[in-house]
């Protein structure tokens, strides 16, 4: 395999655990992208408050589309957007009671998808998966002047750098 074909297999692995995922968790009616919010929100906001601007750094997603991913999210009853009393233009993001039992079901679907795609793999293996994935995003991110992805500001095994 040469380099063109890099980008070419990591296309055909992006869409093919996009369509697992949305495929697993469309039962409880929500997205494979909405469930990744609701991960996010339901794990990060135990240690510190979430607003729309977490969501468009964590995912990599412009503000406008994470304006209209949470509106949706909230019309389905998943999330509120509750007005911060310092500075109204900021909502900080909760899941609702009914995201919250969602939210227990999705994580095992999240996990058997994780499981069928490393079933045959070594540990080793996974980690040198991430390793050089980070290390591809990194290359990419710093050719479009663009460091404000999440997980490459992650350090390792933590939260991110502020």
């Amino acid at each position: 395999m040469n380099n063109e074909e890099i980008g070419k297999y990591i296309h055909m692995l992006s869409r093919q655990l996009k369509t697992k995922v949305d495929i697993e968790v469309a039962k409880y009616g929500i997205t494979g992208t909405q469930a990744g919010i609701l991960n996010f929100i339901n794990e990060k906001s135990k240690h510190k408050d979430i607003y729309a601007k977490d969501i468009e750094k964590s995912f990599d997603i412009k503000g406008a589309s994470v304006a209209g991913i949470l509106q949706l999210m909230e019309k389905k009853n998943l999330i509120q957007r509750i007005p911060v009393s310092k500075d109204a233009r900021y909502k900080k993001l909760t899941l609702t009671d009914k995201a919250e039992e969602i939210t227990k079901n999705i994580n095992k679907e999240l996990a058997k998808v994780e499981n069928l795609m490393t079933y045959d793999m070594t540990k080793e293996e996974v980690d040198l998966f991430l390793e050089l994935t980070k290390k591809l995003m990194k290359n990419l991110c710093n050719y479009n002047n663009n460091s404000t992805n999440y997980l490459l500001n992650k350090k390792e095994g933590g939260e991110k750098d502020d």
